[in-house]
């Protein structure tokens, strides 16, 4: 918040955008705003390979919904979300693009880590940290369930609706 610019979102937003490969995310409140959901879907329609893990628990109800409100849309464009199983919650906060670059640190991907919340990051220009998060995301993948989006779109209307009404607030 000391900084009006928002430099952690645009740095967030910016890397997506470069992309080539692949984009992990795992992190435990992913309710992007605009560009950064704009930065997902436009890499995942080119063809990059995005995978996302959240978890399947929920320590805050609003946001966890707020969250589930844009798996729809993500999905629709070949995004694989994964959700860590209950009762465990994922608590890392990382991104790693095209296993060279890797972001590590406190914030979460939500308005209000961007814009209010004393977030630290730290970037790394190197492949080697950028493998071990990467491999670091495909254990928790084990532990995880994958999204399948034909389900999803059924979970019926009073999920729509709670979903609906957490990313409005």
């Amino acid at each position: 918040p000391g900084y009006s610019l928002e430099n952690n979102l645009k740095l967030f937003v910016s890397l997506i955008h470069s992309a080539k490969k692949s984009v992990i995310i795992t992190n435990p409140y992913l309710v992007p705003e605009e560009s950064l959901l704009g930065a997902i879907i436009s890499v995942a329609q080119r063809g990059v390979k995005v995978s996302i893990l959240n978890s399947e628990a929920m320590d805050q109800w609003m946001v966890g919904h707020a969250q589930r409100s844009y798996y729809d849309q993500l999905l629709k464009t070949g995004v694989t979300i994964s959700l860590y199983e209950k009762p465990e919650l994922v608590h890392s906060k990382y991104m790693v693009v095209d296993d060279e670059v890797a972001i590590v640190g406190s914030s979460n991907m939500d308005i209000r880590s961007f814009e209010l919340n004393h977030e630290c990051i730290s970037i790394f220009y190197s492949p080697s940290i950028a493998r071990i998060l990467s491999k670091q995301h495909a254990s928790d993948l084990t532990k995880s369930k994958k999204i399948n989006p034909a389900q999803w779109a059924k979970r019926g209307l009073k999920s729509d609706l709670l979903d609906a009404i957490a990313r409005l607030t």
